[in-house]
């Protein structure tokens, strides 16, 4: 992928140069340090703002709520497997993550909830239906609070913020839909 990149630098150089855009190329060379830096602060203050959130949703005890909501929903997509607490704890702290939209805190409690999962894994070679539900549902990466993308479209002057929104969740519950019925035609556990 470097080489890819390392060569996509120099033909866009190339045709810039051959164009005759330098002017432009050293403005965009010269501002793009800019635009990353307060696009990366934008994003880590996004983080700790929802981080901190989900910390205080989890020590009021509204993480339980949520849960106990979720648990119909995850019985249908898990099977039996989520009566381990444990089991249903991360699963439970993945999907809120994911629907707040918080993504590095969603990582880590789906790799924990996959462990955990392969831990009750009768055939530990082969992935369970489980897991692989997992994966489909953390792939599709449906958010009902995009906050990073809002901020991002915030940052870069866009006049609708919220018009990708409804695309974004028809599309989201499109691909776990679709990934789950696949799922389900193909293994036949």
């Amino acid at each position: 992928m470097a080489r890819i990149w390392k060569w996509c630098v120099v033909i866009f150089l190339l045709i810039g140069l051959l164009r005759h855009q330098e002017e432009a190329m050293m403005v965009a060379l010269m501002d793009t340090p800019y635009m990353v830096w307060d696009l990366l602060l934008n994003v880590i203050l996004s983080a700790c703002l929802w981080g901190g959130f989900l910390n205080i949703i989890e020590k009021t005890g509204f993480m339980n709520y949520l849960s106990f909501l979720l648990k119909p929903l995850f019985h249908l997509l898990y099977g039996s497997i989520i009566k381990d607490k444990e089991v249903y704890t991360y699963l439970s702290s993945n999907m809120i993550a994911n629907l707040l939209g918080l993504g590095t805190l969603a990582t880590i409690s789906g790799l924990k909830a996959f462990q955990t999962l392969q831990n009750h894994n009768a055939h530990p070679q082969y992935p369970s239906r489980a897991m692989l539900t997992l994966v489909i549902v953390n792939t599709a990466g449906l958010c009902l609070f995009p906050s990073t993308l809002f901020m991002i479209r915030q940052q870069m002057g866009s006049l609708e913020i919220y018009a990708f929104y409804p695309y974004m969740l028809l599309i989201g519950v499109s691909i776990i839909v679709i990934g789950l019925v696949i799922q389900r035609v193909i293994d036949h556990e």
